[in-house]
């Protein structure tokens, strides 16, 4: 929606206004981490736990002129084309301005409740209705705030606006969006019947009131889309707009949505970002060039487009508005695939065009994308799919799916349970707990994490090597690492008087001073660390060589913080770690950050934190008491390979472990122990869940596959079957076989493909 500067002071009952007002806004961000933002934006600076520094700066560069802000900056002057709206409340602000957008809007607004199903539903009425109308939808968004964004881009360029809505919510904006149109119909309207075949599914929804029935055909044969079916059709029947003709083929062609940010690894040190929505507008562009934006690992961007959707502009405007975007992103080079017409030309981007995908293989250079992340942009995943299995990253029948959104929140929610002072260490050794590298870190490094921490030397040359700038504490290291820590500037983590006088001498041989270090104190676990009788000696030795080593923390690490019978000893550890701290500071006259809670620290001991915190695997999803707070970030999945029917004469697997009692149904999937899946799980120690069904493993595991016992449960070959995809699964997993959900994490093989999703 266009709004004038005035227009906008007055919606959001600015309190004062400086700078120009012949501005127009036309949408919002309210993420000061945006790296890719269109001009005629409006930015509300609404802070949330720790944002990027300098955020009025930041999106000034990007272009924005516009800002609404609790108090005018101190440095206005250094934007004297931006306006500033000085309100009393940028939340409210916002309220404001999502509410003036919907009163603005002369189209009809249907919402769609969030949850389970209902994405299908979102897209599925935005296919139904374009052949008739202009249609603006939602893109998936990671939050309400992301949400609001999102339909900021309204225009009345739209007939119709469909909008999922999310199932929690603080913006009171939201509830009045929630009052429109909406597709969940109940039984007194309408009664649904379901009927399948082995390739269709038929649905049937009748019409209480007038007593008529309507049916269409869809491509699935289970009752979750059946149902999501139903209620489109029954909103296209009470509107008057359903046309057998037209919505009977649409009906028929059906897909299933999957409108997340993936990001996947190919050789040569590219990264391939795809993102395959409804909706291939310039919004929708926007999000996969911030996103790339925000993946620092690369050292070169390229985005290659199909089927873009210009929606209300012309493709001028379309043009203009990417390529500005691009450059914002960083991205030099631009593919068009099936794009016949003319696209202008631009001094700062190389394009390129091919008329179908197999011409951009044939004609595809590896040496002009190494180390390069690539977005592949369309409406469909089957638009790209050769070129998927071009790059050896197709549908693999096994991956881990891990979540960006998820460790994101996981970060908020500890935040949370802190000072906002306290700083905060990321724990991402073992390959952030099997979960990825440099993807994970580079995530963290976006999000204002203070430093991360690995276990070895080798794990932050390897993070350097793909641009993770920020502080990294080293923990373990050997004689053979001092120059490599030196020359990575990695931090080691000192714990006896011999390792800080071998690295000193490291130091000195070549001319460093001043190098972070980090002290660990041993108060009761007895692994690594100074102990009491040590500290003199190490005091000692730091007056001497003041000038060469910095202590930017002291630590110590608790032994039991998830055991409520050693709260003493914890307390004992505390009181310790203050003691011996207290008495370097006194010593030695350095006045370092202390930390001493780890994750469960962080719940139960919170006031403990001191300075800083070390977050480990309450990041990764699994949490002592809050486990309903946290999202499991990662999904272990694969896929069904074959189905066999066995008689109750015959055994399944290995050694004739697996029995079955009667007639059954075994599935075959390509997961076993080289995978990470233990043995242990075998024999039925584990269900996996296939179409939210429990079914157990049957017989030994072997090393590339495993069978499981699907009797009674309706699936076919191709099915996903969930290993794990939540906190509750990791840790009843990591009980069945007595050990803790870290070893299920790290345990899980690097030849199962990762798939990084936002």
């Amino acid at each position: 929606m266009e709004f004038t500067v005035t227009e906008i002071a007055n919606t959001v009952n600015a309190l004062s206004k400086i700078g120009p007002e012949n501005l127009i806004g036309r949408r919002i961000i309210i993420r000061s981490a945006c790296t890719a933002a269109l001009p005629d934006s409006v930015f509300f600076d609404f802070r949330k736990f720790k944002d990027p520094a300098n955020p009025i700066e930041r999106m000034y560069a990007l272009g924005v002129r516009i800002f609404v802000v609790n108090t005018l900056p101190e440095n206005y002057s250094d934007y004297p084309d931006a306006a500033f709206l000085i309100v009393a409340s940028v939340s409210q602000a916002i309220n404001q301005y999502i509410i003036a957008t919907f009163r603005n809007f002369g189209g009809r607004v249907i919402a769609v409740p969030n949850r389970e199903g209902t994405c299908s539903v979102k897209d599925w009425m935005y296919s139904l209705l374009k052949p008739d109308f202009k249609v603006f939808t939602t893109l998936r968004y990671i939050d309400e705030l992301d949400f609001l964004e999102n339909v900021s881009n309204i225009t009345n360029g739209f007939d119709v606006a469909i909008l999922q809505i999310p199932d929690k919510y603080c913006f009171p904006s939201i509830s009045t969006i929630e009052k429109m149109d909406n597709v969940i119909f109940s039984d007194d309207e309408f009664d649904f019947v379901y009927s399948f075949t082995e390739t269709y599914g038929e649905v049937t929804v009748n019409e209480m009131e007038n007593k008529k029935s309507y049916k269409v055909r869809i491509p699935f044969c289970d009752n979750i889309h059946a149902e999501d079916a139903a209620h489109c059709l029954c909103y296209l029947v009470k509107s008057g707009l359903f046309n057998p003709e037209v919505h009977n083929r649409i009906f028929l062609g059906l897909s299933t949505p999957d409108d997340q940010i993936k990001m996947r690894d190919a050789e040569d040190c590219m990264g391939i970002i795809s993102l395959f929505s409804t909706v291939n507008n310039i919004y929708s562009v926007s999000k996969t060039f911030d996103f790339l934006a925000r993946q620092h690992q690369f050292n070169g961007r390229t985005a290659v487009i199909m089927n873009p959707d210009f929606e209300d502009l012309t493709a001028d405007e379309f043009f203009a508005e990417l390529f500005f975007l691009a450059k914002s992103a960083g991205i030099n080079k631009i593919v068009f695939i099936g794009y016949y017409a003319q696209i202008p030309h631009n001094d700062d981007i190389k394009i390129t065009k091919y008329d179908t995908v197999q011409d951009y293989i044939d004609n595809f250079n590896v040496l002009e994308y190494q180390n390069r992340g690539i977005i592949f942009k369309g409406s469909k995943y089957d638009d790209f799919a050769d070129i998927f299995d071009f790059f050896n990253i197709g549908n693999h029948d096994t991956v881990l799916e891990v979540s960006l959104t998820a460790l994101k929140h996981n970060l908020n929610y500890y935040r949370s349970l802190l000072k906002p002072q306290t700083k905060m260490v990321a724990m991402v050794k073992a390959n952030c707990y099997g979960s990825g590298s440099y993807q994970l870190a580079n995530t963290l490094q976006n999000n204002g994490v203070d430093y991360l921490c690995v276990a070895f030397a080798e794990e932050g040359i390897a993070l350097r090597r793909r641009n993770i700038t920020m502080p990294i504490l080293v923990m373990n290291y050997d004689l053979r690492n001092y120059k490599q820590l030196a020359n990575y500037r990695l931090e080691p983590v000192l714990f006896s008087t011999e390792r800080t006088k071998n690295f000193i001498e490291i130091l000195r041989n070549r001319n460093i001073k001043n190098y972070p270090v980090h002290i660990k104190l041993d108060t009761g676990m007895h692994r690594s660390g100074f102990m009491e009788s040590e500290l003199d000696d190490f005091c000692q030795l730091y007056n001497s060589n003041k000038d060469i080593i910095d202590i930017k923390s002291m630590f110590t690490h608790f032994v039991a913080a998830d055991d409520e019978s050693e709260d003493a000893f914890s307390v004992l550890q505390t009181e310790r770690f203050t003691k011996m701290a207290d008495y370097i500071c006194e010593k030695t006259g350095v006045k370092p950050l202390r930390h001493i809670c780890n994750s469960v620290g962080i719940e139960r001991l919170t006031q403990y934190q001191f300075d800083m915190v070390r977050l480990g695997i309450g990041l990764y999803g699994v949490a002592y008491q809050a486990t309903d707070q946290l999202m499991g970030i990662s999904k272990w999945k694969t896929n069904i390979v074959q189905i066999k029917h066995i008689p109750p004469t015959e055994t399944v697997g290995y050694n004739r472990r697996g029995h079955v009692t009667c007639e059954s149904r075994i599935a075959l999937i390509p997961v076993g122990y080289a995978d990470g899946l233990n043995r242990k799980f075998g024999n039925g120690n584990l269900f996996v869940e296939i179409n939210g069904r429990r079914a157990p493993i049957i017989g030994n595991i072997c090393m590339d596959m495993c069978m499981i016992n699907i009797t009674g449960i309706d699936c076919k070959v191709g099915d996903e079957v969930v290993i794990f995809g939540s906190n509750l699964k990791l840790i009843e997993m990591a009980n069945a076989i007595g050990t803790i959900p870290y070893e299920i994490l790290t345990g899980i093989n690097q030849r199962v493909k990762r798939v990084y999703v936002e």
